[in-house]
């Protein structure tokens, strides 16, 4: 490939840009860019696409900094600019006011740069173009398909699984075929348009009658000719009596006939070496242990055992024509599903907009991108697949003066588990119009490439594919080299050999892995002790000073998690700061956990072993000892319970997030000291805190809905998708950990690779989807084909050279010092540098250090060798120092308005000190009168029960009768976790007898069952401005109400809010706002437990909850709302003929026998408090919203 000239190269063809590691990838997409713009393409219209959000976020700052440095230079003074861009522009002396011109446009716009996924990308063109593409216009998107899929597998299951013979059902238990097997096999392939399956059909056999034959005359035969079959095989002289010995031939006859007695003609007997006894009387088995030119022993039960594996055959087979057939029922019944619910998954956005270009014949939805965009880049372009790229090469590539830039390096495509498609590259090389690379690695030290291109030019072919070639890059002029010791280079490029030992190799002379667990997470933490102690300096800067190395300036990169909590153990054991890099959700964590034994503990503090259960978490750190306390000191208890009770009260007065921080602030010893959590666990901590509060202002929770929700996220198939993954730790001067998975696209100074001598991972034995180089590298999946043997060789091909990618990712990660821990590991000979570097043998050290040392002679001055033994990496331990920081907080020096605010009547009733919540104990505590108990007596108590009702009545049909009472009682009950029967009648019964309760105002009488929906509003929003709320107002209305309805006692319990005036909005939700008779009502739900009986919800008792939750304040708000809104609403409204009052009803209190006299409360204040009450709150141009259901 020819270096590329971004300023020589003609911008309207097709172009495929090679950017090996470090060489300025980005730089030049960016450089590219601003071309574009400098040539008159507006900002909107040239695409980007990279394949994360993390990415086009950095991308388009990277862009609009080049940008706005590259029109700075050429407004200020270009000839002294370095930038190879500035002097090309400003060579263009008649067109620069222009170009100029059109920079500063795309910068002023650049809010409309067209930066994005390439899924954003698909669902905005979809959107866009809902008609050319045949889509739908409102695509509800679903980020986690997991859910869909395990409902779809446990379908097939239900459907033709469950009920196939028993025999075929034991087979797929023997095989552990399940639900969430066939998914875990399947997942990968389900979205794949074009694959090719192998083999394509396979009849399902029904064989099971005649296995029970077979199985019924062997049983026979072990029970009447067992001594025959004993004694022909032992003195039969050409069997091998090593296996089919004295002691073995009759313990595997009695082991088969004891099956067949225990399962009788159901036994499924495992028919391979590893299965049952059975399988040793086979004749294939027979052939393998009889001397050659000795007859086999001939027997009719021989016969029937090889009849036995044949039928095993047959049922692996049906096995086979089992995943042919959930294939196309996966498919078919995914698809119905998702347009039945209306969801996309991502990989539908790409499908769906490849599909609607293949059908595009008249080119309507091609034309209709093109006039949106008229150039395309594509970023990291190796990790692509098939379909994304026929996306975008119909789009662009097809017409020859659209610029289409493809960058990206295959060196580097190690996503093939995400779906990337190393072979979408090879097609796009092809097919493109021109190939450049880009030459020059501007990220390391000139020593360090000249190590790593010494690496991979010990190979003609390093990468195993031919189409991706290894160039040598080579390094600026004014590079350095940045590492000295001594004022002397050092070889960046180093190898810690460790030698092997007597002590720790295995039986091939290999250092096992067990042993390499032990010994190298402590080997580099020593070793990384060891160089920062040391005299080596490094410098990250060409114009900056030497600098001793920090711990931040090191990365140590492994393969897996474990190997990541491995050394940072080791790490943190000899006080090196560090941090891990790792994926995974912060609700896996041990501290999700242990939050959720915290949270039902604080929910239910009745439960004894919910508050035991918190007290074990790390926050509270109980021992058995102290739990064994417990139980026997009950005040030691009922102290904890007290304690938790109180935390209940807060957050059910003050939200979820004041409970839990005084929660902590309580235990702030779990926080500090020697003994408190890790930055690990803090993080994780407050991190899950967050979210929880995120979802509480989102999905406005109670406690009880919350820790259902809760509950959920600690199941990763019903997880939602959150922002959960774990966050780093503090990063600041610490040792970074990551997976080289995870470091692509990053760089660090100095790199550790202790993981290297790791071979081929493991390998699945069945099952391989892999490119078939005989039809063009189509992607196959073959689960079970007469090739499998062909398909598991090109799966293996495919792996290998991943790897060798990946290992070219690794080495490539470092600017100034690379650090590979090699030595004779197990597994060493099939690793990718193994594979490289040893090409005979890796059993003796003595061959693997010669082919170290002639490494060495081809870049003498860029590698290292250091010999190490296991003695030498155990020296004692050893801690760093660190000077503790001087921490000041910072000062606010704005003044923000905190009388502006929106409230609403929680916000206002928990505005004091928390209430007293044991104001009614004595009352539910009074003596029960059996002869009149509520019907809801034994229903569940708490906000979970009066969530259930709210949602019965809301969407309830008042005039629907019993049925359907009981449709809503049963929907709900199963959304809210009632499903006891008893409960679901008793609360039919209750719902029932709210529903024909008579109510009764001074001009009026009527039932709920009476009014109609159309008659009714459910859960009305309102929110109105207030110029100034002040508690004087309230009680001024207050005091003009009805006297015989004045609330006694109650305006001066006003006084106990301490509600500071303030201006803004009130909002709120009135539960119902019904019209009846031309008059207009207000009724509000409450499900308090007042007592068991309905004497316990008369006017008297009903009218102190009425003042002690402050229900009095509420409706006169809710009555505000509603009076303003039927004033604009209602024509020639006046508040005395069209407002009927406001019932609050106590439902637990009331029954139709007693109709208003328990359980209904009601009021109607007077015209005149009503509009003392508005008229404090805004002026006559306010305007109230409302929106209601």
């Amino acid at each position: 490939m020819k270096p590329l000239d971004p300023f020589q190269i003609d911008i309207e063809k097709t172009i495929l840009i090679e950017a090996s590691a470090g060489t300025g990838k980005t730089y030049t997409i960016t450089t590219l860019y601003c071309r574009l713009l400098a040539e008159g393409y507006p900002v909107e219209s040239i695409l980007v696409v990279t394949f994360t959000e993390a990415a086009a976020a950095e991308l388009k700052l990277r862009i609009r900094s080049r940008l706005f440095n590259t029109l700075n230079f050429l407004l200020e003074e270009p000839r002294d600019s370095k930038d190879d861009l500035v002097r090309f522009l400003s060579r263009k002396k008649e067109t620069l006011p222009l170009i100029c011109q059109r920079l500063q446009h795309a910068l002023i716009c650049f809010d409309q740069a067209s930066i994005m996924t390439i899924h954003s990308f698909c669902l905005k063109t979809l959107k866009e173009n809902a008609f050319e593409s045949h889509s739908l216009f409102d695509i509800k998107l679903v980020p986690d398909r997991s859910l869909f899929l395990r409902e779809v597998s446990f379908d097939f299951f239900m459907h033709h699984v469950n009920n196939l013979d028993k025999l075929f059902l034991s087979y797929l238990a023997q095989h552990q075929i399940t639900p969430e097997s066939f998914i875990a096999s399947f997942d990968k392939v389900v979205s794949r348009p074009g694959l090719a399956l192998k083999p394509f059909a396979v009849p399902f056999e029904n064989v099971f009658d005649d296995y029970r034959k077979i199985l019924k005359k062997i049983h026979g035969i072990l029970l009447n000719r067992a001594g025959e079959i004993n004694e022909l095989i032992l003195n039969h002289t050409g069997i091998d009596k090593r296996s089919y010995s004295k002691k073995n031939v009759p313990a595997w006859l009695d082991l088969s006939c004891l099956k067949l007695e225990q399962e009788s003609t159901g036994a499924l007997f495992k028919m391979t070496e590893k299965g049952d006894a059975l399988y040793k009387f086979t004749q294939t088995r027979l052939v393998l242990k009889t001397k050659f030119g000795h007859a086999l022993p001939e027997h009719e039960f021989f016969d029937l055992c090889e009849q036995l594996l044949s039928f095993y055959e047959i049922f692996e087979n049906n096995l086979i024509s089992l995943k042919i057939k959930f294939l196309d029922f996966f498919t078919t019944a995914l698809e119905k599903m998702k347009k039945i619910q209306g969801n996309f998954f991502f990989d539908d956005l790409i499908n769906d907009l490849a599909a609607a270009l293949e059908k595009d014949n008249l080119k309507n939805l091609q034309k209709a991108v093109r006039q949106t965009y008229k150039a395309c880049l594509i970023d990291e372009f190796q990790d692509t697949d098939p379909r994304q790229y026929d996306i975008f090469s119909r789009l662009f590539s097809s017409k020859g003066d659209t610029p289409f830039f493809m960058i990206g390096d295959p060196k580097q495509a190690i996503y093939a588990f995400r779906g990337g498609d190393i072979f979408a590259y090879l097609k796009a090389s092809r097919e493109s119009d021109q190939q450049f690379t880009l030459e020059k690695n501007f990220r390391s030290a000139p020593l360090l490439v000249d190590g790593i291109n010494e690496i991979f030019s010990t190979q003609p072919n390093p990468f195993l594919f031919e189409f991706i070639e290894f160039s040598k890059v080579i390094t600026p002029e004014w590079a350095v080299n940045t590492l000295v010791e001594k004022e002397q280079f050092v070889p960046p490029l180093q190898f810690c050999f460790i030698k092997r030992d007597e002590q720790v190799v295995d039986r091939q002379g290999f250092i096992s892995k067990e042993t390499s667990a032990k010994v190298i997470p402590p080997a580099v933490a020593k070793d990384i002790f060891s160089l920062l102690q040391s005299d080596k300096r490094l410098v990250n800067d060409p114009l900056s000073d030497f600098q001793k190395i920090s711990p931040k300036d090191i990365a140590v990169l492994v393969r897996t998690n474990l190997q990541a909590d491995q050394i940072k153990q080791a790490l943190s054991d000899h006080n090196i700061p560090s941090y891990l890099s790792k994926t995974g959700s912060v609700f896996d964590s041990v501290q999700a956990a242990d939050l959720h034994d915290i949270l039902w503990a604080v929910s239910d503090p009745d439960q004894k072993g919910f508050i035991k259960a918190a007290l074990c978490t790390c926050v509270f750190k109980f021992s058995s000892d102290m739990i064994a306390e417990l139980d026997e000191r009950e005040d030691l208890f009922f102290k904890w319970q007290d304690r938790f009770r109180a935390y209940k009260e807060i957050w059910e007065a003050r939200g979820f997030v004041s409970m839990i921080m005084t929660l902590f602030h309580c235990q702030e010893a779990f926080l500090t000291g020697s003994s408190g959590l890790d930055e690990r666990g803090l993080t994780n901590f407050y991190h899950l805190i967050e979210l929880i509060s995120q979802t509480c202002l989102k999905q406005n929770l109670s406690p009880f809905y919350l820790l259902k929700w809760y509950a959920r996220q600690l199941f990763k198939d019903l997880r939602d998708e959150y922002a959960d993954e774990l966050r780093l730790e503090s990063d600041k001067k610490a040792v970074a950990i990551v997976t080289i998975h995870k470091s692509k696209g990053l760089e660090y100074p100095v790199v550790y690779l202790p993981y290297l001598w790791e071979g081929q991972r493991t390998l699945p034995k069945e099952d391989f989807l892999f490119h078939d180089p005989q039809k063009e590298y189509q992607l196959t999946f073959d689960f079970g084909s007469g090739d499998i043997t062909y398909s598991q060789a090109q799966f293996e091909a495919e792996d290998k050279a991943e790897q060798r990618r990946l290992l070219y990712v690794a080495l490539t990660r470092a600017s100034t010092m690379c650090r590979v821990i090699w030595g004779g590991f197990k597994s060493i000979q099939t690793s990718a540098l193994g594979s490289i570097l040893h090409q005979n043998s890796c059993k003796e050290d003595t061959s693997m250090l010669n082919d170290l040392e002639h490494l060495k002679s081809g870049a003498d001055q860029s590698i290292s060798i250091e010999i190490c033994d296991t003695e030498v990496l155990s020296f004692p331990d050893v801690s760093i120092d660190r000077p503790k920081p001087v921490l000041s907080a910072r000062n606010n020096t704005r003044k923000i308005n905190a009388a502006w605010k929106m409230s609403s009547f929680s916000a206002i009733a928990h505005a004091s000190a928390l209430q007293d919540f044991s104001l009614n104990r004595e009352v539910i505590n009074q003596h029960r009168d059996v002869k009149s108990l509520i019907t809801l007596e034994y229903f569940p108590k708490g906000a979970g029960s009066g969530d259930f009702f709210h949602s019965v009545f809301e969407n309830l049909d008042f005039t629907g009768g019993d049925e359907e009472i009981q449709k809503q009682v049963q929907i709900k009950s199963e959304m809210f976790g009632f499903l006891d029967p008893e409960l679901k009648q008793t609360g039919e019964k209750s719902i029932k007898e709210v529903l024909e309760t008579r109510l009764t105002t001074e001009t009026s009488e009527f039932c709920l069952k009476d009014i109609h929906s159309f008659q009714r509003f459910n859960e009305m929003e309102f929110v109105f401005p207030t110029n100034s709320f002040q508690m004087s107002s309230i009680k001024k209305a207050f005091e003009q109400s009805d006297p015989r309805f004045k609330p006694s006692g109650y305006i001066e319990r006003l006084s106990q809010l301490k509600v500071q005036s303030f201006k803004g909005f009130l909002k709120g939700f009135i539960d119902l706002v019904i019209q009846h008779k031309e008059k207009w009502y207000i009724i509000d739900y409450k499900s308090n437990y007042l007592g068991n009986t309905y004497e316990h919800y008369s006017q008297d008792a009903m009218f102190d909850a009425m003042s002690d939750h402050h229900y009095f304040l509420q409706y006169h708000l809710y009555l505000v709302a509603l009076h303003r809104y039927l004033t604009l609403r209602v024509k020639n409204y006046d508040y005395d003929t069209h407002f009927g009052g406001i019932f609050y009803l106590f439902i637990r209190g009331m029954h139709p026998k007693f109709n208003s006299q328990y359980g209904v409360f009601f009021r109607r204040p007077l015209k005149a408090a009503v509009r003392c009450l508005s008229d404090s709150f805004y002026d006559q141009k306010s305007i109230t919203l409302f929106r209601g259901k």
